[in-house]
Protein backbone atom coordinates (compact mmCIF):
# COMPACT_ATOMS: atom_id res chain seq x y z
CA UNK A 1 0.00 0.00 0.00
CA UNK A 2 1.03 3.34 -1.02
CA UNK A 3 1.44 6.00 1.19
CA UNK A 4 -0.91 8.42 -0.02
CA UNK A 5 -3.71 5.96 -0.31
CA UNK A 6 -3.50 4.83 4.03
CA UNK A 7 -6.10 6.98 5.81
CA UNK A 8 -4.73 6.77 9.45
CA UNK A 9 -8.25 7.46 10.95
CA UNK A 10 -9.58 3.78 9.12
CA UNK A 11 -6.88 1.79 7.84
CA UNK A 12 -6.04 -1.37 10.27
CA UNK A 13 -2.01 -0.82 9.27
CA UNK A 14 -0.35 -3.66 10.69
CA UNK A 15 2.76 -2.76 8.87
CA UNK A 16 2.70 0.55 10.82
CA UNK A 17 6.22 0.66 11.65
CA UNK A 18 7.01 0.39 8.38
CA UNK A 19 4.54 3.30 6.95
CA UNK A 20 6.47 5.30 9.50
CA UNK A 21 9.60 4.84 8.00
CA UNK A 22 8.73 5.26 4.51
CA UNK A 23 7.34 8.78 5.46
CA UNK A 24 10.15 9.55 7.31
CA UNK A 25 12.59 9.09 4.90
CA UNK A 26 10.56 11.66 2.95
CA UNK A 27 11.14 13.70 6.05
CA UNK A 28 10.46 15.14 9.56
CA UNK A 29 6.95 16.66 8.53
CA UNK A 30 4.48 15.07 5.87
CA UNK A 31 1.17 15.53 4.78
CA UNK A 32 -1.71 12.36 5.89
CA UNK A 33 -4.68 11.00 4.89
CA UNK A 34 -6.88 11.10 8.38
CA UNK A 35 -10.85 10.55 7.93
CA UNK A 36 -10.71 12.03 4.65
CA UNK A 37 -9.02 14.81 4.69
CA UNK A 38 -5.17 15.77 4.25
CA UNK A 39 -3.37 16.86 7.83
CA UNK A 40 -0.24 17.15 9.35
CA UNK A 41 1.48 14.76 10.44
CA UNK A 42 4.97 15.54 12.63
CA UNK A 43 7.47 12.06 12.99
CA UNK A 44 10.86 12.69 14.21
CA UNK A 45 11.59 13.02 17.30
CA UNK A 46 13.31 16.46 17.91
CA UNK A 47 10.19 17.86 15.93
CA UNK A 48 7.91 16.48 18.58
CA UNK A 49 9.84 17.75 21.60
CA UNK A 50 9.98 20.86 20.15
CA UNK A 51 6.51 21.54 19.27
CA UNK A 52 4.07 19.27 22.08
CA UNK A 53 4.59 20.91 25.05
CA UNK A 54 4.61 24.62 23.62
CA UNK A 55 0.94 25.85 22.41
CA UNK A 56 1.94 28.93 21.02
CA UNK A 57 2.43 27.46 17.51
CA UNK A 58 0.78 24.22 17.72
CA UNK A 59 -1.94 24.16 20.27
CA UNK A 60 -3.80 21.27 22.29
CA UNK A 61 -6.65 23.19 23.64
CA UNK A 62 -7.70 24.64 20.19
CA UNK A 63 -7.69 21.08 18.55
CA UNK A 64 -9.43 18.96 21.55
CA UNK A 65 -11.77 21.59 21.66
CA UNK A 66 -13.15 20.48 18.05
CA UNK A 67 -12.07 16.95 18.77
CA UNK A 68 -13.24 16.31 22.67
CA UNK A 69 -15.73 18.60 23.74
CA UNK A 70 -18.73 17.57 21.54
CA UNK A 71 -17.93 14.06 22.89
CA UNK A 72 -16.54 14.52 26.25
CA UNK A 73 -17.82 18.25 27.61
CA UNK A 74 -14.98 20.92 29.09
CA UNK A 75 -11.92 18.48 30.01
CA UNK A 76 -8.03 19.07 30.84
CA UNK A 77 -7.15 18.77 27.21
CA UNK A 78 -9.88 21.25 26.49
CA UNK A 79 -9.08 24.10 29.07
CA UNK A 80 -6.26 27.17 29.35
CA UNK A 81 -4.88 29.65 31.61
CA UNK A 82 -6.49 29.86 34.70
CA UNK A 83 -9.08 26.98 34.72
CA UNK A 84 -7.01 24.87 33.10
CA UNK A 85 -4.41 25.23 36.51
CA UNK A 86 -7.20 24.98 38.96
CA UNK A 87 -8.70 21.64 37.21
CA UNK A 88 -5.35 19.60 37.04
CA UNK A 89 -4.45 21.02 40.72
CA UNK A 90 -7.54 19.03 42.02
CA UNK A 91 -7.75 16.27 39.75
CA UNK A 92 -3.50 15.50 40.43
CA UNK A 93 -4.31 15.41 44.37
CA UNK A 94 -6.70 12.62 43.57
CA UNK A 95 -4.66 10.66 41.14
CA UNK A 96 -1.03 11.32 42.48
CA UNK A 97 1.65 8.07 42.36
CA UNK A 98 1.26 6.85 46.09
CA UNK A 99 -2.99 7.00 46.15
CA UNK A 100 -2.13 4.66 42.40
CA UNK A 101 0.15 2.86 44.14
CA UNK A 102 -2.31 1.86 47.38
CA UNK A 103 -4.89 1.40 44.70
CA UNK A 104 -2.41 -1.32 42.92
CA UNK A 105 -2.25 -3.32 45.69
CA UNK A 106 -6.04 -3.34 46.67
CA UNK A 107 -8.30 -2.77 43.81
CA UNK A 108 -6.28 -3.69 41.28
CA UNK A 109 -5.47 -6.61 42.53
CA UNK A 110 -9.07 -7.91 43.88
CA UNK A 111 -10.15 -7.23 40.09
CA UNK A 112 -7.27 -9.22 38.64
CA UNK A 113 -7.75 -12.18 41.00
CA UNK A 114 -11.28 -12.03 40.06
CA UNK A 115 -10.64 -12.70 36.25
CA UNK A 116 -8.27 -15.22 36.81
CA UNK A 117 -10.56 -17.15 39.01
CA UNK A 118 -12.86 -17.60 35.88
CA UNK A 119 -9.75 -17.86 33.62
CA UNK A 120 -8.63 -20.82 35.61
CA UNK A 121 -11.63 -23.02 34.43
CA UNK A 122 -10.78 -22.71 30.80
CA UNK A 123 -8.49 -23.99 28.55
CA UNK A 124 -8.28 -21.84 25.96
CA UNK A 125 -9.28 -17.94 25.81
CA UNK A 126 -9.06 -14.19 24.24
CA UNK A 127 -7.18 -12.47 26.99
CA UNK A 128 -8.38 -8.92 25.55
CA UNK A 129 -11.74 -9.96 25.77
CA UNK A 130 -11.72 -11.85 29.00
CA UNK A 131 -8.99 -10.31 30.94
CA UNK A 132 -7.60 -6.91 30.15
CA UNK A 133 -10.38 -4.86 28.66
CA UNK A 134 -12.74 -6.24 31.53
CA UNK A 135 -9.91 -5.25 33.74
CA UNK A 136 -9.20 -2.22 33.01
CA UNK A 137 -13.37 -1.06 33.54
CA UNK A 138 -13.67 -2.68 36.63
CA UNK A 139 -10.77 -0.89 37.76
CA UNK A 140 -12.53 2.37 36.78
CA UNK A 141 -15.99 1.90 37.55
CA UNK A 142 -14.78 0.77 41.19
CA UNK A 143 -12.47 3.79 41.53
CA UNK A 144 -15.24 6.24 40.39
CA UNK A 145 -17.55 4.23 42.66
CA UNK A 146 -20.27 3.05 39.77
CA UNK A 147 -22.11 -0.80 40.28
CA UNK A 148 -20.24 -3.28 38.50
CA UNK A 149 -23.69 -4.31 37.18
CA UNK A 150 -23.49 -0.88 34.66
CA UNK A 151 -20.37 -1.65 33.39
CA UNK A 152 -21.38 -3.02 30.03
CA UNK A 153 -23.35 0.18 29.36
CA UNK A 154 -20.60 2.38 30.64
CA UNK A 155 -18.45 0.77 28.18
CA UNK A 156 -20.67 1.17 25.03
CA UNK A 157 -21.11 5.01 26.15
CA UNK A 158 -16.93 4.79 26.44
CA UNK A 159 -16.29 3.44 22.81
CA UNK A 160 -18.53 5.72 21.41
CA UNK A 161 -16.85 8.80 22.90
CA UNK A 162 -13.24 7.38 21.89
CA UNK A 163 -14.43 7.00 18.39
CA UNK A 164 -16.02 10.40 17.65
CA UNK A 165 -14.14 10.87 14.84
CA UNK A 166 -15.53 8.28 12.68
CA UNK A 167 -19.14 8.66 14.17
CA UNK A 168 -19.54 12.32 15.96
CA UNK A 169 -23.50 11.79 16.50
CA UNK A 170 -23.54 8.83 18.16
CA UNK A 171 -20.59 9.93 20.56
CA UNK A 172 -22.64 13.56 21.02
CA UNK A 173 -25.32 11.20 22.55
CA UNK A 174 -22.93 9.06 24.54
CA UNK A 175 -21.81 12.21 25.98
CA UNK A 176 -25.09 13.00 27.27
CA UNK A 177 -26.83 9.80 28.09
CA UNK A 178 -23.47 9.44 30.74
CA UNK A 179 -24.33 12.63 32.07
CA UNK A 180 -27.41 11.82 33.08
CA UNK A 181 -26.48 8.70 34.44
CA UNK A 182 -23.77 10.56 36.43
CA UNK A 183 -25.77 13.19 38.13
CA UNK A 184 -28.15 11.33 40.70
CA UNK A 185 -24.92 9.95 41.72
CA UNK A 186 -22.72 12.96 42.05
CA UNK A 187 -25.79 14.80 43.84
CA UNK A 188 -25.72 11.97 46.52
CA UNK A 189 -22.41 11.87 47.38
CA UNK A 190 -21.76 15.64 47.78
CA UNK A 191 -24.15 15.48 50.47
CA UNK A 192 -23.10 11.63 51.60
CA UNK A 193 -19.63 11.19 50.66
CA UNK A 194 -17.74 7.77 50.47
CA UNK A 195 -13.79 7.09 49.30
CA UNK A 196 -14.46 6.93 45.90
CA UNK A 197 -13.11 9.50 43.16
CA UNK A 198 -16.26 10.93 42.44
CA UNK A 199 -16.46 11.81 45.88
CA UNK A 200 -13.08 12.80 46.47
CA UNK A 201 -12.99 15.54 43.52
CA UNK A 202 -16.43 16.88 44.27
CA UNK A 203 -14.64 17.78 47.63
CA UNK A 204 -11.57 18.55 46.42
CA UNK A 205 -10.50 23.37 46.36
CA UNK A 206 -8.10 25.16 44.76
CA UNK A 207 -7.59 28.95 45.84
CA UNK A 208 -10.91 28.39 47.48
CA UNK A 209 -13.01 26.98 44.43
CA UNK A 210 -14.19 23.32 43.90
CA UNK A 211 -15.59 21.56 40.68
CA UNK A 212 -18.38 21.71 39.23
CA UNK A 213 -20.72 18.56 38.74
CA UNK A 214 -20.37 19.12 34.77
CA UNK A 215 -16.30 19.02 35.60
CA UNK A 216 -16.69 16.45 37.26
CA UNK A 217 -18.87 14.75 34.75
CA UNK A 218 -16.92 15.44 31.91
CA UNK A 219 -14.06 14.12 33.56
CA UNK A 220 -15.80 10.87 33.98
CA UNK A 221 -16.53 11.18 30.34
CA UNK A 222 -12.84 11.53 29.43
CA UNK A 223 -11.56 8.98 31.85
CA UNK A 224 -13.46 5.66 30.49
CA UNK A 225 -12.33 5.89 27.14
CA UNK A 226 -8.93 6.38 28.63
CA UNK A 227 -8.72 2.95 29.51
CA UNK A 228 -9.29 1.81 26.01
CA UNK A 229 -6.56 3.64 24.49
CA UNK A 230 -3.82 3.08 27.27
CA UNK A 231 -4.22 0.79 29.84
CA UNK A 232 -5.98 -1.95 27.72
CA UNK A 233 -4.31 -1.58 25.05
CA UNK A 234 -0.69 -1.38 26.35
CA UNK A 235 -1.45 -4.65 28.89
CA UNK A 236 -2.66 -6.26 25.72
CA UNK A 237 0.81 -5.99 24.00
CA UNK A 238 2.44 -6.21 27.19
CA UNK A 239 1.10 -9.78 26.96
CA UNK A 240 1.74 -10.54 23.33
CA UNK A 241 5.33 -9.21 24.32
CA UNK A 242 5.58 -11.30 27.39
CA UNK A 243 4.04 -14.55 26.26
CA UNK A 244 6.06 -14.53 23.17
CA UNK A 245 9.27 -14.39 24.69
CA UNK A 246 9.97 -16.64 27.39
CA UNK A 247 13.33 -14.62 29.12
CA UNK A 248 10.01 -11.70 29.58
CA UNK A 249 7.64 -13.88 30.80
CA UNK A 250 10.45 -16.13 33.66
CA UNK A 251 11.38 -12.08 34.07
CA UNK A 252 8.05 -10.72 35.07
CA UNK A 253 6.96 -14.17 37.57
CA UNK A 254 10.04 -13.15 39.56
CA UNK A 255 10.41 -9.55 39.64
CA UNK A 256 8.02 -7.57 41.85
CA UNK A 257 8.39 -4.24 40.07
CA UNK A 258 7.37 -4.56 36.26
CA UNK A 259 7.99 -0.77 35.71
CA UNK A 260 10.45 -1.21 32.87
CA UNK A 261 9.12 -3.67 30.92
CA UNK A 262 5.74 -1.60 30.99
CA UNK A 263 8.11 1.49 30.55
CA UNK A 264 9.52 -0.36 27.29
CA UNK A 265 6.03 -1.53 25.67
CA UNK A 266 4.70 2.17 26.40
CA UNK A 267 7.85 2.90 23.59
CA UNK A 268 7.81 0.11 21.71
CA UNK A 269 4.05 0.42 20.60
CA UNK A 270 2.37 3.16 22.23
CA UNK A 271 -1.35 2.67 22.54
CA UNK A 272 -1.90 6.40 21.25
CA UNK A 273 -0.17 6.62 18.08
CA UNK A 274 -0.96 10.51 16.51
CA UNK A 275 -1.75 13.51 19.44
CA UNK A 276 -3.82 15.75 17.90
CA UNK A 277 -2.71 19.62 17.70
CA UNK A 278 -3.94 22.81 15.91
CA UNK A 279 -2.08 25.30 14.13
CA UNK A 280 -2.70 29.22 15.50
CA UNK A 281 0.60 30.83 14.29
CA UNK A 282 2.29 30.04 10.86
CA UNK A 283 5.35 27.98 11.55
CA UNK A 284 7.86 26.69 9.10
CA UNK A 285 9.08 22.86 10.78
CA UNK A 286 10.71 20.57 9.78
CA UNK A 287 11.15 21.98 5.99
CA UNK A 288 7.23 22.36 5.67
CA UNK A 289 5.37 25.73 6.04
CA UNK A 290 2.23 24.91 8.45
CA UNK A 291 -0.47 27.70 7.89
CA UNK A 292 -2.66 28.97 10.76
CA UNK A 293 -5.81 26.61 11.14
CA UNK A 294 -4.55 23.75 9.73
CA UNK A 295 -4.56 20.31 11.59
CA UNK A 296 -1.66 18.65 12.48
CA UNK A 297 -1.07 15.29 14.63
CA UNK A 298 2.50 14.31 16.49
CA UNK A 299 3.29 10.65 15.82
CA UNK A 300 4.04 9.17 19.14
CA UNK A 301 4.72 6.08 17.87
CA UNK A 302 7.46 7.61 15.01
CA UNK A 303 8.81 9.59 17.94
CA UNK A 304 9.40 6.60 20.13
CA UNK A 305 11.50 4.92 17.24
CA UNK A 306 13.32 7.21 15.95
CA UNK A 307 16.56 5.70 15.70
CA UNK A 308 18.83 9.31 16.30
CA UNK A 309 17.11 8.90 19.92
CA UNK A 310 17.06 5.23 20.55
CA UNK A 311 19.30 2.78 19.06
CA UNK A 312 18.17 -0.32 17.25
CA UNK A 313 13.96 0.78 17.63
CA UNK A 314 12.22 -1.98 16.45
CA UNK A 315 14.34 -4.20 19.15
CA UNK A 316 12.43 -4.55 22.81
CA UNK A 317 15.43 -3.35 25.38
CA UNK A 318 13.87 -2.71 29.18
CA UNK A 319 17.59 -1.00 29.63
CA UNK A 320 17.05 1.69 27.63
CA UNK A 321 17.83 5.16 29.36
CA UNK A 322 15.83 7.70 26.73
CA UNK A 323 12.21 8.35 28.05
CA UNK A 324 9.22 7.71 26.15
CA UNK A 325 6.60 10.22 24.88
CA UNK A 326 3.84 7.91 25.28
CA UNK A 327 1.98 9.97 28.07
CA UNK A 328 3.23 13.58 26.24
CA UNK A 329 5.20 16.01 27.96
CA UNK A 330 5.48 18.99 29.77
CA UNK A 331 1.98 21.03 30.37
CA UNK A 332 -0.03 18.61 28.51
CA UNK A 333 1.50 15.27 30.31
CA UNK A 334 -1.17 13.00 31.33
CA UNK A 335 -2.22 12.71 34.74
CA UNK A 336 -3.39 9.31 34.11
CA UNK A 337 -0.58 7.90 33.17
CA UNK A 338 0.52 6.62 37.02
CA UNK A 339 -3.40 4.65 36.90
CA UNK A 340 -2.82 3.71 33.95
CA UNK A 341 1.42 1.90 34.74
CA UNK A 342 -0.01 0.29 37.75
CA UNK A 343 -3.00 -0.94 35.94
CA UNK A 344 -0.67 -2.72 33.68
CA UNK A 345 1.83 -3.57 35.85
CA UNK A 346 -0.76 -5.64 37.81
CA UNK A 347 -2.79 -7.29 35.39
CA UNK A 348 0.87 -8.47 34.25
CA UNK A 349 2.30 -9.43 37.37
CA UNK A 350 -1.28 -11.28 38.78
CA UNK A 351 -2.07 -13.09 35.49
CA UNK A 352 1.48 -14.56 35.24
CA UNK A 353 2.06 -15.56 38.92
CA UNK A 354 -1.50 -17.45 38.63
CA UNK A 355 -0.67 -18.97 35.73
CA UNK A 356 2.91 -19.73 35.18
CA UNK A 357 2.23 -22.44 32.23
CA UNK A 358 0.10 -19.91 29.92
CA UNK A 359 1.12 -19.90 26.67
CA UNK A 360 -0.15 -18.33 23.43
CA UNK A 361 -2.61 -20.44 21.29
CA UNK A 362 -0.69 -21.82 18.30
CA UNK A 363 -1.86 -20.89 15.12
CA UNK A 364 -3.07 -17.83 16.58
CA UNK A 365 -0.39 -15.31 16.20
CA UNK A 366 -1.65 -11.65 17.50
CA UNK A 367 -1.79 -8.85 15.50
CA UNK A 368 -1.23 -5.17 16.79
CA UNK A 369 -3.25 -2.87 15.01
CA UNK A 370 -4.65 0.82 14.43
CA UNK A 371 -3.53 4.09 13.30
CA UNK A 372 -4.83 6.20 15.85
CA UNK A 373 -5.30 4.07 18.81
CA UNK A 374 -3.23 0.44 18.99
CA UNK A 375 -3.10 -2.73 20.09
CA UNK A 376 -4.21 -6.41 20.13
CA UNK A 377 -7.70 -6.99 18.80
CA UNK A 378 -7.08 -10.93 20.15
CA UNK A 379 -4.49 -12.41 22.58
CA UNK A 380 -5.62 -16.08 22.37
CA UNK A 381 -3.90 -17.83 25.42
CA UNK A 382 -4.24 -21.35 26.70
CA UNK A 383 -3.57 -23.23 30.11
CA UNK A 384 -1.52 -26.16 30.17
Amino acid sequence: MHNDNIDFAVDPLHNLHDVLERYARKGPVNRIQFAGKKIWMVNRHAEVMQVIADDEYLSAPEAYQDLLRPSMGDVLATMTGARHRRNRSAVASVFFPKKMREFSETVFSEEAEKLCDVLANRKEFDLVEEYTRPFTFKNIARLLGLPARDISILEGWATRIMHSYIDLPAAITACREMGEYLEPLALARRDNPSDDVISLLLQVEVDGKGLSNEEIYAFCRNLFPAAIDTSTNTLGTALCVVLSNPELKEFTKARSSLEALVQEVLRWEPPLVLLPRRCVKDLFLGGQYIKSGDDVRLCLTAANNDRAVFNSPRDFDMNREAKNLSFGHGEHFCLGSHMARRVVETGLAVLIQRFPNISMVEGRQPEIVGGVLRGPKEVWAQLS
